[in-house]
C-alpha cells in the first residue's frame, strides 16, 4: 500500500513538473507604450524645463548615453530601435523607404522581423497599433503585422492631434504594443538649432504632450499593467544631424511601470537596438539570430 502510495506521489509531481515546463512565461506587463520623440538630444536634459519627464525618470529606470547607431539619422535608429538589428544587417542606412544594401535575415514579408512581427508570430490575434507624425517610420515597422496605423496630416499646424489620435487609440482598443512618433523636437532643431530658446521651448510643450497620453493610459485603466517608455532617435548639433558628435549621438531612454526598478540610473552600455531586445524580454519573446540587441538590466 506505501509503495503503490509512493509511486503515485513521484508520479503527480512527475506530471506537475512537466506542465510547469510546458507554461508559457508570464509577461512582466500586459502592455508596453513607447513614445518616440524625435530629435530629443541628451544634451537638453540638463537645462530643459521637463517635468514630467524628468519625474518619469525618477519613477522608474533611465540612461541619458543611449547611443545611437551610425549614421544619426532617424531612418536606421527607428528601424534598430524595432527590428533589434545593427545597420550592417538591416541595409537601413539614411530615411529612405527601401534599404541601401541588401539586408539579412529577412521575414516572408521581405522586411526585418520586427517586434510587431514577432507579436503577430507568437500572438496573431494581439492589438498593435502605430501612431506617428513622422508617416515615413511605418517603413520601418511591417505594416502587414500591426492591427492599426495612423499618420498625422500636417503635425506642425495641429501639434495636439498626436495626443488626441494617440488616447482615442489606447482607450478604445488597449494595446498590448504601441508606438507613437513625435516629431516636433526634430523640427525645432533643425530650424532654430540646438540649445535654441524655440527648441527648450519645444520641449516643455513636448513634455505636456507625454504626460497627456499617459493620462490616457490611466483613463484606459491598464496603467498598473502598463511599461511605458521614452526614447529617441538622435540629437542635434547646430541645426543638423547625421554625424558622431556626442550631442548627436547621446539619447535619454527612459523606462517605467510595472516590473520596472525605481530610481535606477542605467550604467550599462546601451546601444538604439537594445530597447528592442529589452521589450522582447517584457513579452517573452523568441528572437531571430540576426538580432544584435540584449536586455537592459531594469526588471525588478
Amino acid at each position: 500500500m506505501r509503495e503503490g502510495l509512493f509511486f503515485m506521489m513521484a508520479a503527480l509531481l512527475v506530471f506537475g513538473a512537466c506542465q510547469s515546463k510546458n507554461e508559457s512565461p508570464k509577461d512582466i506587463a500586459g502592455h508596453v507604450i513607447v513614445i518616440g520623440l524625435d530629435g530629443w538630444g541628451t544634451w537638453c536634459m540638463e537645462k530643459g524645463d521637463a517635468p514630467f519627464m524628468k519625474e518619469m525618470m525618477k519613477e522608474g529606470s533611465y540612461t541619458l548615453y543611449k547611443r545611437t547607431v551610425r549614421p544619426s539619422v532617424s531612418g536606421p535608429n527607428w528601424a534598430a530601435m524595432l527590428n533589434g538589428t545593427p545597420v550592417e544587417f538591416s541595409g537601413i542606412k539614411g530615411n529612405e523607404k527601401e534599404p541601401t544594401f541588401k539586408p539579412i535575415g529577412l521575414t516572408e514579408h521581405n522586411a526585418q522581423p520586427t517586434l510587431f512581427h514577432l507579436l503577430r508570430q507568437e500572438r496573431p490575434d494581439a492589438e498593435t497599433g502605430v501612431v506617428c507624425e513622422w508617416g515615413d517610420v511605418r517603413n520601418y515597422v511591417d505594416l502587414q503585422c500591426v492591427s492599426y496605423e495612423k499618420a498625422i496630416d500636417n503635425p506642425s499646424g495641429h501639434p495636439e492631434s498626436i495626443v488626441e489620435e494617440s488616447a482615442k487609440y489606447i482607450k478604445e482598443k488597449k494595446p498590448l504594443f504601441c508606438f507613437i512618433h513625435i516629431d516636433a523636437l526634430d523640427h525645432a532643431g533643425h530650424g532654430f538649432g540646438q540649445g535654441s530658446d524655440e527648441y527648450y521651448a519645444e520641449l516643455t510643450a513636448v513634455d505636456g504632450r507625454v504626460k497627456r497620453i499617459v493620462d490616457a493610459v490611466k483613463e484606459a485603466g491598464i496603467y498598473d499593467d502598463s511599461i511605458i517608455i521614452l526614447s529617441s532617435d538622435h540629437g542635434h548639433e547646430g541645426t543638423s544631424h547625421g554625424g558622431d558628435s556626442t550631442n548627436e549621438i547621446e539619447t535619454p531612454f527612459v523606462i517605467w511601470g510595472k516590473g520596472i526598478k525605481k530610481g535606477h540610473e542605467i550604467t550599462e552600455p546601451m546601444i538604439q537596438y537594445d530597447m528592442a531586445a529589452t521589450i522582447a524580454r517584457i513579452f517573452h519573446l523568441q528572437t531571430p539570430n540576426s538580432w544584435r540587441g540584449v536586455p537592459m538590466d531594469v526588471f525588478e
